[in-house]
């Protein structure tokens, strides 16, 4: 999948003898350290990866040539589901509950309309982020009012940030490139249907 999208560059213009291009998106970092370290997701396509570094003086350009040459030992999230077979990207900072590290992501699919944008969610070990412990096989929701189906770009729901007050955890994100929404979900039911899908090794 890398490989491929590097050749989709390369046809573009991006990639020659002398550059080498990735394009990186979609950087959240985690609230707090864990184990000593900051921890934060990126995104180069088509699927997320994970970053720690214990201060940011360790993010040296031989860093991030180590971290691009070994890139799939750094891969936490690839696209497995139908709805998310494009590409994925991280949204809001990771949320810290007892079951794990939440995180909030968009996938993204081709359909005959287009692109279409979905939420999805996954949950990753507390002490060990770069191990994900579950993850919904389908979106947590999709685009389905016109305001999120029309707007500068069709068919998207974009969360971006999220808050949570007790069992209410409110999700804000872009609709359609144009708006910006919310949505509400029980936070334990959200948890106790990840638990039922726990992903036994994939990713």
């Amino acid at each position: 999948k890398y490989y491929h999208y590097y050749n989709l560059f390369a046809q573009i213009g991006l990639v020659d003898e002398k550059n080498r291009l990735l394009r990186d998106k979609d950087i959240v970092l985690f609230p707090r350290k864990v184990n000593g370290k900051f921890v934060m997701l990126h995104r180069i396509w088509p699927g997320i990866q994970i970053v720690q570094f214990e201060k940011w003086e360790d993010l040296t350009k031989a860093f991030w040539e180590d971290h691009i040459k070994n890139l799939t030992e750094y891969i936490l999230l690839d696209p497995l589901y139908d709805f998310e077979v494009n590409y994925i990207g991280a949204g809001g900072p990771p949320i810290e509950t007892e079951e794990g590290w939440l995180i909030i992501y968009h996938g993204v699919c081709e359909t005959h309309i287009g692109k279409t944008y979905h939420a999805a969610a996954a949950l990753l070990d507390l002490e060990n982020p770069a191990k994900v412990i579950a993850r919904l096989p389908y979106p947590l929701f999709s685009p389905s009012q016109k305001w999120e189906k029309e707007g500068v770009v069709n068919h998207v729901v974009f969360p971006t940030g999220s808050a949570l007050f007790g069992d209410d955890l409110y999700i804000y994100y872009g609709a359609a490139d144009k708006h910006i929404a919310v949505a509400r979900v029980s936070m334990s039911q959200l948890l106790s249907e990840l638990k039922k899908n726990v992903t036994h090794g994939k990713t």
